[in-house]
This record gives C-alpha cells, sequence and structure tokens, in this order.
C-alpha cells in the first residue's frame, strides 16, 4: 500500500513550487466561476431554445451568426481599453473589473430562460440577440481582466498548467451540475417544465461562486509595475499592433488551430444532446452516464497529461491529443446503443481537456514572447482579438451542425426523427469533427514555438514580474 500511496500521491502532485497551494487555488477560482453561462449558453441553450421554445434551428445558427458580429466590433476595443486603464489606487484594475461585469452576465443568462413559446419568432430572435449581446460584453471584459491578471500573477509555465489542472477540477464539478441538467431534462422522457426552475437554482449556485471567488481574489499593485502596456494614442495606432499581431506567424498558426480542430472538439457537447436523445435514444439516465464517466476518468488522468505538457512543450501534445478525439468522433459514425457513446465520450473529453490545458501554456506563450520581442505587453489586445476571431470563428461549428439538422428535416417536436435525420445528426457530431481535426492539425504543425522557445519565454517572464531581468533584454525587448 504504502508504493501505491506514493505513486497516487505523485501522480496528483503539482511540481511548480513560486505559489503556494493555496495561492494557486485563490488564482484559480474566478474561471471556474465564470464556465457556467458559456456551458448554458453554448452546449445547452440550442436544445432548449429548438425543444422546448420551438424555435427554428435555422433562426438560431442566424442569432449566432448576427451575435458573432457584435464581438467583431467589440472585442478588441474593449481588450485595447482594458490594457492602457491605468491601476486606480482606491478601486484597483482587474479584480475591480471582474467585480463589475459578474453581476451582468448573471442577469443576462437569467433572461435567456423567459422567452415564450407563445411569442413571434422574430421576436423570440430580437430578444435573444439582445441578451446574447450583454453577456458577450461582460463576459469579454471580465475574461480579459482575468487573463491578464493570471498571466501576471503566474509567470513561468509550471504554475500555469498548475492553476489550470486546479481550474479543470472545480470547473468540471461545477460544470457536471450544469450539463447533468439537459440530459436528465432534455433527452429522453426527461421532466422539461422544470428547466427553467432548476437552472435557475444554477444561477443563484453560480452568483455565490462568483461572490466567493472575487472576495479573496486581491488586487496587488506591484504587479502593474512590471508591465509597461501600449500608448495607443489613437486607432491609427492601434490597428498597427491588430495588424502586426494578426499576421504575426505564431498567432495565426495557433490561431487556425484553435478554431478548427480545438473549436470541432470543443463542440462536442451540443451534438452529443441529440446524438443521444434521437440517434441511440437513450434515456435521460443513460445519457447522465454516458456525460458523467468521462469527466470523472479525464480528471483521473490529467495530472499526468499536465506533466506530459510540463515535459515535451505544448504543441508537441495539442497535436498528439487529436488521435484519441479523432478515434471518439470517428466511433459516433456506427454505434447504436447508449453505453457505447461512453467510450466515445471517454476519448473526446480526455483530448478536449488535454488540448484545453496546454492552451493555457500556448496562450501566455503569445503574450509574453510578443513582450519580449517589443517591450510592451499587450495581454487585453491579445485577448480581445482572441476572443473576438475565436467566438466569432468557432461559433461556425453551431452554424453548421444547426445548418446540417435542417438540410437533413430535424424536426425537435417529433418523438422520433426519421431516417434522414439521423443520418444528419451522424454526419454533424462525427464526420464533421473528424474533418475539422485533420485540417486544423495542419497549422499547428508550423506553430513556431516549440519545447526549447518555450522555456526561453518562461524565464524571460519569470524574470520580468522579479524585476530580475537583465539591462541588456530590457533593451533588447524594445529593438
Amino acid at each position: 500500500m504504502g508504493k501505491i500511496g506514493d505513486k497516487l500521491k505523485s501522480m496528483f502532485r503539482l511540481s511548480g513550487t513560486r505559489l503556494t497551494f493555496k495561492e494557486k487555488l485563490t488564482l484559480a477560482l474566478p474561471g471556474p466561476a465564470s464556465v457556467i453561462g458559456p456551458i448554458i449558453i453554448h452546449n445547452t441553450l440550442m436544445k432548449f431554445y429548438t425543444d422546448i421554445i420551438g424555435l427554428d434551428a435555422k433562426f438560431y445558427g442566424w442569432i449566432y451568426l448576427i451575435y458573432n458580429i457584435w464581438n467583431a466590433i467589440n472585442d478588441p476595443l474593449l481588450g485595447s481599453y482594458i490594457d492602457r486603464k491605468p491601476y486606480d489606487k482606491k478601486r484597483g484594475k482587474y479584480v475591480y473589473l471582474m467585480k463589475v461585469t459578474a453581476p451582468t452576465m448573471l442577469i443576462s443568462i437569467f433572461l435567456m430562460l423567459l422567452s415564450s413559446p407563445s411569442w413571434k419568432d422574430w421576436v423570440i430572435f430580437g430578444v435573444l440577440l439582445t441578451e446574447l449581446f450583454i453577456f458577450d460584453t461582460a463576459y469579454t471584459v471580465y475574461s480579459v481582466a482575468y487573463n491578464s491578471y493570471f498571466l501576471l500573477a503566474a509567470p513561468d509555465k509550471e504554475e500555469r498548467v498548475d492553476v489550470e489542472i486546479i481550474r479543470t477540477y472545480i470547473g468540471n464539478f461545477l460544470g457536471a451540475i450544469t450539463t447533468i441538467i439537459p440530459t436528465l431534462l432534455l433527452v429522453g422522457d426527461g421532466k422539461r417544465e422544470l428547466v427553467i426552475p432548476i437552472f435557475s437554482l444554477v444561477i443563484l449556485v453560480n452568483a455565490g461562486m462568483y461572490f466567493v471567488a472575487l472576495r479573496t481574489l486581491k488586487e496587488n499593485a506591484a504587479l502593474y509595475e512590471t508591465a509597461t502596456p501600449p500608448e495607443h494614442r489613437n486607432l491609427k495606432e492601434l490597428w498597427t499592433d491588430v495588424r502586426k499581431i494578426i499576421f504575426s506567424k505564431p498567432f495565426i498558426t495557433y490561431l487556425l488551430f484553435y478554431i478548427i480542430a480545438r473549436g470541432a472538439v470543443g463542440f462536442y457537447f451540443t451534438p452529443f444532446l441529440y446524438f443521444m436523445d434521437s440517434v441511440v435514444c437513450s434515456s435521460g439516465t443513460v445519457a447522465t452516464i454516458a456525460d458523467m464517466v468521462p469527466g470523472v476518468i479525464m480528471l483521473l488522468l490529467l495530472p499526468w497529461a499536465g506533466r506530459q505538457i510540463k515535459k515535451f512543450g505544448a504543441k508537441r501534445i495539442s497535436l498528439l491529443a487529436l488521435i484519441p478525439a479523432v478515434m471518439g468522433f470517428a466511433s459516433l459514425l456506427f454505434i447504436k446503443q447508449g453505453w457505447q457513446a461512453v467510450f466515445s465520450y471517454i476519448l473526446i473529453v480526455f483530448a478536449l481537456n488535454v488540448i484545453q490545458t496546454a492552451g493555457v501554456v500556448l496562450n501566455g506563450e503569445l503574450i509574453d514572447y510578443d513582450e519580449m520581442r517589443t517591450g510592451t505587453r499587450k495581454t487585453g489586445l491579445y485577448g480581445g482579438l482572441f476572443a473576438l476571431l475565436t467566438t466569432s470563428l468557432t461559433s461556425f461549428q453551431t452554424t453548421i451542425f444547426s445548418s446540417i439538422l435542417s438540410r437533413y428535416g430535424y424536426d425537435g417536436t417529433l418523438e422520433v426523427q426519421s431516417e434522414t435525420a439521423v443520418r444528419g445528426i451522424r454526419i454533424g457530431a462525427g464526420l464533421v469533427p473528424i474533418i475539422m481535426c485533420i485540417v486544423g492539425m495542419i497549422p499547428m504543425l508550423f506553430f513556431p514555438i516549440g519545447r526549447d522557445l518555450e522555456e526561453e519565454i518562461s524565464e524571460f517572464n519569470v524574470a520580468a514580474r522579479d524585476g530580475s531581468l537583465p539591462k541588456e533584454n530590457e533593451a533588447a525587448k524594445t529593438d
């Protein structure tokens, strides 16, 4: 038992030593607090609106398309604003922005649940779109502020991987609660009239999570002194930096990988609901098991995956993680029983979380590498541009899937779908993601930050945050 215990302790050990576990936990909590809203919106809202509110799937697809145009307008501007916003001695900066936007997100999510089937389609269309606009603006500010704070407080890749593992554990616990509801209530013979009151309770719990997370997070004026923000005195200067970022090789290659491959893997849950309900015709209980078991197994394996990311580099592990993802999606083309889907989604969920954990390192490296080369830290601008392009372009997964459902004749009011509709769900849930994973792998092969450069960037960032950067390096940053 001693050897087994030591092995388990080693497996779940977090190796970063700059921050204590308490500091890592405090830094991690605001992330999971914000996962419930996007889970409701991106994973279950479509099923809610097509099956309960009665909105045609094609209208929901158009809502997403228009809503993402809004992202194109606000995300970079908000990111640049957050970069340039000075630290206020009374209010602070990043933590203050998070405290302001959290209530806005909660209220807008709750209002999305109040649409009525008796409303005309154009009324539902307009109301939901407005609510999504409000949510997205608040969520963007919250996310950029939190990411900016996180990357300063955890400067090296080992600490970032450790914090992400903690975030994943807490986030999956909260996410499981949120996803159990649709699998129990929106699949099979679930009691759909309970969806709104139960989701309302979830939102109330989410409010408590925000309170705890943001109450313990403290502003640190010293952090802001180590990062020089860009000036951006006018839109021309802002556009110059935007253009340089967008056309840089690290940014464009990772962006394409994220949009195409990671976007396809990350979109698995909405097709999962339709697959379990209409293809294998499972009960809500079986669907819940198929949702929960992969998450539990993933959590057991994630510390091991984190060590591989630290050892072999985030780029290599991201590419290797696509292999189990493709295997899982391929199995959805032919399985016929609900229990078989458990094995399919074990592969998909594990792959997604490995890519997500590696992505924390990759996202941070884009910002750190740019600071190393230019001398200014553009966390908000990078975050805004990335949110703009990933949210607007990865949501084409939603548009593709909803278009396939409409094209193949899916009707949410029917007890049993036609063979054609079932074929369409298999294509949308299995074949399309396979193609996306294979195509998305190509740009990642050309991502220039391998393991060696990753270590160099991490060392630079730690020195910059500690104020121990050699003067010759300080000068080199501005060349």
